[in-house]
């Protein structure tokens, strides 16, 4: 493996980096010497990653109160970004999460817009607002769900707005063609602080990290799906 540069030179933005898998992306790419820069529109949530990484890397990790689910809002971070950061190398992206209760004909106004049209136009805003900023040998990386490509019983928004997100990379990738690396991740159910059980087969929030860190130092990985659903998954791509 040949990696595109030191990940130490690497200042990576984590949209949706104060959440339970988020967590664990942003402490493997700290550990590893990254810069990483977590927006969220709680300060409350930022102080908490921050207490949750320790002492030891929290020198590196830039954290920025600001909203990103409108075109305008990540326009205007993406401006603060450029202005504190200096060079942005890469993004990961995780936008949306589980919602389940009932059949889609049975889905309110309300829900639809919150699990499927917010998740949707947040990920456009993003891309929109930080692909422009990243050159040749930056990532843009999408977390997606297993419902993406399963359809899940009662939560058909969020199978719905997985598969929607999944297009998205493909089209990004056609267009951008030798830009920057644009990839999906395509995870199962994930052991974190708030599931701290699960099956043998589950990776942790951290080993998510271990495949991002791959994703962003390997040139090879580009305009991929890595299928990472459990542990064996996990260990074949590491060793791939």
């Amino acid at each position: 493996m040949i990696n595109n540069s030191p990940i130490h030179t690497r200042t990576v933005l984590v949209p949706g980096g104060t959440g339970n898998v988020g967590e664990g992306i942003v402490r493997a790419l700290l550990s590893a010497g990254a810069t990483v820069v977590v927006p969220s529109r709680s300060a409350d949530r930022s102080n908490a990653l921050r207490g949750l990484i320790g002492p030891g890397d929290s020198d590196r990790l830039v954290s920025v109160v600001a909203a990103y689910d409108t075109f305008e809002s990540a326009a205007a971070l993406a401006e603060i970004v450029e202005a504190e950061s200096g060079d942005l190398t890469d993004v990961v992206a995780l936008v949306g999460g589980w919602w389940a209760g009932k059949p889609l004909w049975e889905v309110s106004s309300e829900e639809w817009q919150q699990v499927f049209v917010s998740p949707a136009t947040t990920g456009v805003a993003l891309a929109r607002a930080f692909l422009p900023l990243l050159n040749e040998a930056g990532t843009y990386t999408t977390i997606a769900g297993f419902s993406a490509l399963t359809p899940e019983v009662g939560s058909g928004p969020v199978s719905m707005q997985g598969a929607a997100q999944l297009m998205m990379r493909r089209v990004l990738s056609a267009e951008v063609q030798d830009g920057p690396r644009i990839n999906d991740v395509m995870l199962g159910p994930i052991i974190n602080r708030s599931r701290p059980q699960g099956r043998r087969n589950w990776l942790t929030a951290d080993q998510v990290g271990e495949v991002l860190l791959r994703i962003i130092t390997d040139p090879d990985v580009r305009d991929t799906l890595v299928d990472v659903q459990g542990l064996s998954a996990f260990e074949s791509f590491l060793k791939s």
